[in-house]
């Protein structure tokens, strides 16, 4: 049993939309199919790239400190 997929939206500038329409004919897929396709291609990217900084952190013994609530100050 696949799981529901979300439903997200957004606004884009008449230009933008344009292009992206072109994008998505020029590879033969729906609109919606072909923004499915990049925006899941850029997330696994991303957070994987985020998964390797943390590993690579953690075996170097870099725990990582909260950011202060006003940072004006430096280190604290």
């Amino acid at each position: 049993m696949a799981l529901e997929k979300k439903d997200i939206r957004c606004k884009l500038h008449p230009d933008d939309h344009a292009g992206l329409t072109l994008l998505a004919e020029s590879e033969d897929l729906e609109l919606s199919a072909w923004v499915e396709r990049v925006l899941v291609r850029e997330i696994r990217r991303r957070i994987h790239a985020a998964t390797l900084v943390a590993d690579k952190a953690k075996r170097q013994g870099i725990t990582g400190r909260p950011i202060p609530a006003d940072s004006r100050f430096g280190d604290e």
